[in-house]
């Protein structure tokens, strides 16, 4: 019995519904506001994958809802992808593939090596403070973006190392003398 309760819950899986045009259009616009000089276009390709890119990750991880307990299902090897740090690393890695101009991203983290410590991306101006940013976790929310300012989160984000795909890496490292 045990067994059949714990297959029917890893099996069903929790797509996010399709955000709105309104909604891709508030972060636009967000993130356009965060200083002069942010390419409009640019704001909108990093809305529209902040969106759209936690739906393929939700089907492509088997979510389950709620986070916590997709967490429990990964401890206990049920399922392979779906921590807070690994949504922060592919959204990364998605975001990273735009090519940023007036934008940049960062590695936010909260509750730094405590048990319930958090991760996700955080979205610039160039070269603006961490601490004026928009933060983008698809994790809160089993999938359905949660953005918000910096300063105004329930969480204290720290700025921590942004992580880098392994092969943005080796194409770096090779292409240093």
């Amino acid at each position: 019995m045990a067994l059949v309760a714990v297959t029917s819950l890893t099996g069903c899986v929790h797509l996010p519904p399709p955000a709105s045009a309104a909604q891709i259009n508030s972060l636009r616009h967000a993130l356009v506001s965060l200083r002069s000089g942010i390419q409009a276009e640019e704001a909108g390709r990093i809305a529209t994958v902040a969106y759209d890119h936690p739906r393929e990750l939700a089907r492509e991880y088997r979510l389950v809802r709620p986070p916590l307990f997709h967490n429990l299902l990964i401890n206990l090897r049920l399922k392979n992808r779906g921590l807070c740090y690994q949504w922060a690393e592919d959204m990364v890695t998605k975001l990273q593939t735009l090519k940023l101009d007036s934008l940049e991203l960062h590695w936010g983290t909260a509750g730094a090596g405590k048990f319930f410590e958090h991760n996700t991306v955080v979205v610039t101006g160039r070269g603006q403070p961490f601490a004026e940013g928009i933060v983008l976790d698809p994790w809160r929310r089993s999938g359905e973006l949660v953005w918000v300012t910096v300063v105004a989160d329930s969480y204290v984000w720290q700025e921590g190392e942004l992580f880098v795909p392994p092969l943005a890496k080796l194409a770096t490292q090779s292409a240093t003398p």
